[in-house]
């Protein structure tokens, strides 16, 4: 399907110039905090839905200093299931009631002045027993006979743990739904990019919830908690059974949050991935793996490089499958593969984390693949314009 007429006005404002190679981005100097914060933010750190007669109170602990306890009062007879915002509504885009030339497009991330900078996340180095599974090449046997582990990491694995509350690290968290665990990050004020995958679309329209926390480590959310109230697509992706080259070109959401968490941590920007960039080390992608943590501490890879790209056509829209041998699992789906362009404090997300080969091998059909193209950009810049 060829490029509608904005498609093409838009890859010529588009420089073709490379990122900056992450060698270069290990050398860097992390950026101090320009200013220091005048007003507190408001940060949440639980949502729950009560009944009328509910008395809430906050209650200091009197062993542990500093630590509070929200408590309720609730008669046992009204206590039931309450997940808060349990069915949210969605909206499928209709590019053919979408005029983009008069959207005022926006790439630009938010760097807020008061949080540092740094290029690469602080290394946080685990033991064996801090481990959920041996890491990829470790040698094991069971009564004499060696095992193989299937996995998705092409040895040798780069990734790392890191605890990082600075800018854009901050930026990326764990994102939860009635189907697992999975990573986001902020793209807005007050949206979240994720994956399609890991959206429970139910029979009804609506969608299952979508938490986000920003910067999750081990329990703890710094920056809080954000629930998304509406999830805006292209096509439904239903991971179930398996995904297709086509799904996995449009495997991500934009979700509108209840809070303008953006505000809060920042965002990076955005750009449409091009080709002249295959086999260059520029990307860093960051996810929740369930191997290192079982999803409960981010991981970072540096010197990713995007092997291959291949377009998919869907209502109107044109998406890429960007094909890569960097090393994901379980968890690292939804999390963005950015690079940095320039003097600029704020990366760019080129794609999102989609699909891991059944069978991994050293070629295309072997791959793991982020999903990207115009219709990630498409989507980015709607949800922009219409939530500002």
């Amino acid at each position: 399907m060829p490029e509608n007429k904005e498609d093409v006005v838009e890859m010529k404002k588009e420089s073709k110039e490379p990122p900056i190679l992450t060698e270069e981005l290990f050398r860097r100097q992390a950026l101090k905090a320009v200013e220091k914060p005048t007003e507190p933010v408001t940060l949440t750190y639980g949502t729950y839905r009560m009944s009328k007669h509910s008395e809430l109170e906050l209650i200091q602990d009197k062993e542990y200093e500093g630590y509070y306890r929200v408590q309720a009062k609730i008669l046992l007879d009204q206590i039931e299931h309450r997940p808060p915002f349990d069915r949210i509504p969605s909206k499928q885009l209709d590019a053919e009631k979408i005029d983009f030339s008069e959207i005022q497009v926006k790439t630009e991330g938010l760097r807020l002045p008061y949080l540092p900078v740094k290029f690469t996340p602080e290394l946080i180095k685990l033991e064996i027993g801090q481990r959920r599974l041996p890491p990829s090449d470790f040698d094991y046997a069971v009564k004499g006979e060696k095992l193989d582990r299937p996995t998705n990491v092409f040895n040798p694995d780069d990734r790392y743990i890191y605890r990082d509350t600075s800018f854009p690290w901050c930026t990326v968290g764990r994102v939860d739904t009635p189907l697992g665990y999975c990573a986001g990050v902020t793209i807005g004020h007050r949206l979240l990019l994720t994956c399609n995958h890991v959206i429970q679309w139910n029979s009804d329209g609506t969608c299952g919830y979508v938490r986000f926390r920003p910067g999750y480590y081990n329990g703890n959310a710094p920056f809080g908690e954000a629930w998304a109230t509406m999830v805006h697509f292209w096509i439904k992706v239903i991971g179930g059974d398996g995904l297709t080259d086509r799904e996995t070109a449009f495997d991500y959401v934009v979700c509108a949050l209840d809070t303008r968490m953006g505000d809060i941590v920042g965002y990076p920007g955005y750009r449409r991935y091009d080709d002249d960039w295959n086999g260059g080390s520029y990307w860093q992608h960051m996810g929740h793996p369930s191997d290192l943590s079982g999803g409960e501490r981010p991981a970072f890879q540096g010197r990713c490089v995007i092997s291959s790209k291949s377009e998919e056509s869907a209502v109107g829209r044109i998406g890429y499958v960007l094909g890569h041998f960097n090393d994901v699992v379980g968890g690292h789906s939804g999390g963005p593969a950015w690079g940095w362009w320039g003097s600029e404090h704020w990366p760019r997300v080129v794609g999102v984390q989609s699909a891991e080969a059944v069978t991994p091998s050293n070629n295309t059909s072997g791959d793991n693949e982020f999903g990207g193209g115009p219709a990630l950009s498409d989507l980015i810049t709607w949800a922009r314009s219409e939530y500002p």
